[in-house]
């Protein structure tokens, strides 16, 4: 198994700006999980165990519809983390966690953690703080996805996931550069969309070069292009029509809004 700096790890994410002594506490009572890709890291509806932080890989979070169906609702990368919701309230898990690729996972046990948060109250303040701001995140995606067409909607997820763009729902931003690594499908499931709309609209990306993709693999050639798609608003009324596509924004999606997708 790949080594991890466990302080190095808590320093970047939930912990990062806080006395060193208490980073380096929580790093000596984690322990470290494997996932391989595609494994069941808990389901929705288990006793929460403990919390979690991202060292490697990616975690979606998905909920079962009646129908047998499929909802993707989120996707963390390294350095973010879950669990403290069914650490704070008490009740179970509220989505099933999968495994993307290969995945190391930090872990605090649930009386670890609270041990934790009784000796150090500013962690609390911190959590109050990242919970609020996942919050309006979820207010703003529920807006967008009401009233935001596909093409600016994919460009904000593909900034996000590139990290040139801050994710407050995802907490924390490490600068990565202009690669996705995601497959067309799993775009599709975040917005709620099929593959071949996904396809459709990164061809015409591709065509107007803004983008490049390959197997797998989303590379973002012009930032500031897909920006001015992605928030038209802090350029103009036209700012959208200005760029190398010469893409519309005016149409609307329809129907009923869901964070992930159904499938």
């Amino acid at each position: 198994m790949l080594t991890v700096d466990k302080i190095s790890l808590l320093a970047e994410s939930w912990l990062a700006g806080l006395p060193d002594e208490i980073v380096k506490e929580a790093a000596a009572c984690a322990s470290l999980r494997t996932f391989e890709d595609g494994d069941l890291i808990h389901a929705r509806g288990d006793a929460c165990d403990g919390f979690y932080t991202i060292a490697r890989g990616l975690v979606r979070f998905t909920r079962a519809t009646a129908d047998g169906h499929t909802t993707t609702i989120a996707v963390f990368e390294a350095s973010n983390w879950f669990g403290e919701l069914s650490i704070f309230d008490g009740m179970p898990r509220t989505h099933d966690g999968h495994a993307i690729g290969p995945t190391i996972l930090l872990f605090h046990a649930k009386t670890d953690f609270m041990r934790l948060l009784t000796r150090h109250p500013i962690i609390y303040e911190r959590f109050a703080r990242m919970l609020s701001l996942r919050l309006r995140a979820t207010f703003d995606l529920v807006e967008e996805a009401a009233v935001a067409p596909l093409s600016q909607r994919l460009a904000r997820r593909l900034l996000e996931l590139a990290q040139i763009e801050p994710s407050a729902l995802n907490g924390v931003t490490l600068p990565r550069g202009k690669e996705v690594t995601l497959t067309q499908e799993e775009l599709g499931h975040l917005l709620g969309k099929s593959r071949q709309s996904i396809a459709k609209q990164l061809r015409l990306w591709e065509q107007g070069g803004l983008i490049k993709t390959n197997y797998g693999r989303v590379f973002i050639e012009h930032p500031d292009d897909l920006t001015k798609i992605a928030y038209p608003e802090r350029f103009g009324s036209t700012a959208a029509q200005k760029t190398r596509l010469n893409v519309s924004l005016g149409s609307t999606l329809s129907g009923r809004y869901v964070i992930g997708s159904t499938k």
